[in-house]
């Protein structure tokens, strides 16, 4: 669905097919706000694993090497992104051949879910519900996209930026409360159309205000920006977002055509994210 307003909006972003072309000029460009990341949140528990293409079946994000007796221990407990949760069963699949040469992959029973974001081993930690923009009613939604596009096109870029002026287009946003706050996370695009090779610039934008003040504006507390073409520019994906003992975490994929980099994001206790831990695969 698109919106007619000060910027338009889809809710919906598909996998790239083709491969970019192999250019110095398509190569992507980011800017991030952000700290580097340190060691395994281990409030998280003992296993990272995120869906494959096979069904019923898992790649392990971390650890990097787990033992046939960690992943079948206990059960696995699966999320959606919308923060509902199913446990799990899984037995490692013992084979010469890992995901992306280098990640070990899960096998599911046929009971588990078929749609699932992330799973965790995580005894301490719990998902939180989020909303999707989708759920709004139109109107509703055409209003909160053009906040969304306001605070991004608020964020700094380059001075030469080929994509000063454009419109911005919300791809999702999914919005929650926690710990008094009110969060919303979203990625927008704005695309330029060169015929010969059109380039894309991604933005992640998380915001924040105070969940007993619902009219209130948002404030961006976290920022990340990514320009390429449609198979070399990042795309931005909230898998969980999770409340922890003192603190909430939000579980994100960073997707191009030849990697992919999962990243935990850590809220501070005095407001800002910053990210905790990542790991990117490449195929």
């Amino acid at each position: 669905m698109w919106l007619a307003c000060t910027v338009s909006a889809t809710f919906a972003c598909g996998r790239r097919d083709a491969p970019p072309p192999d250019s110095a000029a398509n190569k992507p460009s980011t800017v991030a706000v952000a700290s580097a990341p340190s060691d395994w949140v281990s409030e998280l528990g003992e296993l990272f694993v995120v869906p494959s293409d096979s069904e019923n079946t898992g790649v392990v994000i971390f650890p990097a090497t787990p033992s046939p007796r960690l992943v079948s221990s206990a059960p696995l407990m699966l999320l959606t992104t919308s923060g509902d949760s199913a446990a799990a069963r899984a037995s490692l699949v013992v084979s010469d051949s890992q995901v992306c040469g280098e990640a070990p992959t899960i096998r599911l029973p046929d009971s588990a879910p078929s749609t699932w974001s992330v799973g965790l081993r995580a005894r301490a930690a719990a998902a939180i519900r989020m909303d999707s923009i989708e759920s709004l009613l139109s109107a509703d939604s055409a209003r909160f996209a053009a906040d969304l596009a306001r605070l991004a096109s608020a964020q700094p870029t380059t001075r030469d930026s080929r994509f000063a002026g454009l419109p911005f287009v919300v791809l999702s946003a999914r919005r929650f409360e926690v710990r008094g706050q009110g969060i919303v996370v979203a990625h927008l695009v704005r695309r330029l159309p060169q015929e010969a090779t059109p380039l894309e610039e991604h933005s992640l934008v998380i915001a924040e205000r105070p969940a007993p003040a619902p009219s209130s504006p948002y404030s961006v507390t976290y920022f990340q920006r990514s320009e390429g073409t449609e198979e070399t520019a990042d795309h931005y994906e909230v898998l969980a977002a999770i409340r922890g003992a003192e603190t909430t975490f939000l579980l994100m994929a960073r997707d191009q055509e030849a990697r992919t980099s999962y990243e935990i994001l850590e809220r501070a206790k005095s407001g800002g994210w910053r990210i905790r831990w990542a790991r990117t695969l490449a195929c």
